[in-house]
């Protein structure tokens, strides 16, 4: 079978049909009741193509959140904008190493040579990062403390190129520094979603309870991040 670029699970079912959805990031195959181990495979394989190719069609119709494009690009200066409105002016020149030293209202970034685009991306991210942290633990704790009240003992901001967020067990909030150029509706979403994983570890229904507690409309804010891409690296 193909390479399937989304995780994957099978569920087996008392269901007449099977099918196929897709939650939290992972294509979920729900088996019908008594097939035979050759009709299983089949389902899982037929179910896993078609979701993918919806998938994929989909995605390509989400919008990239690449706020560094031009200067990937060959850009020698830009000026970021943050959903907040704030800018960050970035200008690039040539040095002997990669680096960054931080002026009025921005940075200039050396860039050698060997410097490979990925890590000048993951550089221009980690500089937001750092610039936005302090804001984003305000903004967790003060969320966090008008509704859940739940233990948070560090936020991180960081950027990955596969989740929005993340909650440890030990309660470590991870929040993608992409967010940042994303609607703060749908960055407070994302905060109260992992702020609940200290109630519920899970994604069952006593999960989006505790969700939904704090945002009723939880599922409209959903739907605006699926709107959404990460670009890769």
């Amino acid at each position: 079978m193909e390479k399937i670029p989304f995780r994957h699970r099978v569920e087996r079912t008392r269901n007449k049909h099977s099918r196929a959805v897709f939650r939290e990031e992972t294509i979920v195959i729900r088996l019908a009741r008594n097939l035979s181990r050759l009709e299983e495979r089949e389902h899982i394989e037929d179910l896993l193509r078609r979701m993918t190719r919806q998938l994929l069609e989909e995605q390509n119709q989400k919008t990239t959140i690449q706020p560094f494009l031009k200067l990937l690009n060959g850009a020698r200066s830009d000026t970021v904008t943050l959903a907040t409105g704030k800018k960050y002016f970035i200008q690039l020149k040539p040095g002997a190493k990669l680096g960054a030293k931080r002026i009025p209202g921005g940075w200039v970034v050396t860039v050698s040579p060997q410097t490979r685009r990925s890590g000048l991306h993951r550089l221009l991210w980690k500089l937001i990062a750092e610039a936005e942290l302090a804001r984003i633990e305000t903004l967790v704790d003060s969320l966090n403390t008008r509704t859940l009240q739940s233990h948070v003992s560090e936020v991180k901001l960081r950027f990955a190129t596969s989740q929005w967020g993340s909650c440890s067990p030990k309660g470590v909030i991870m929040i993608n520094t992409a967010l940042l150029f994303a609607p703060p509706s749908v960055l407070k979403y994302v905060i109260i979603h992992e702020i609940a994983h200290r109630k519920k570890a899970d994604h069952s229904p006593a999960y989006w309870r505790v969700v939904e507690s704090v945002l009723p409309n939880y599922r409209e804010l959903r739907s605006r991040l699926h709107e959404y891409r990460l670009p890769t690296l």
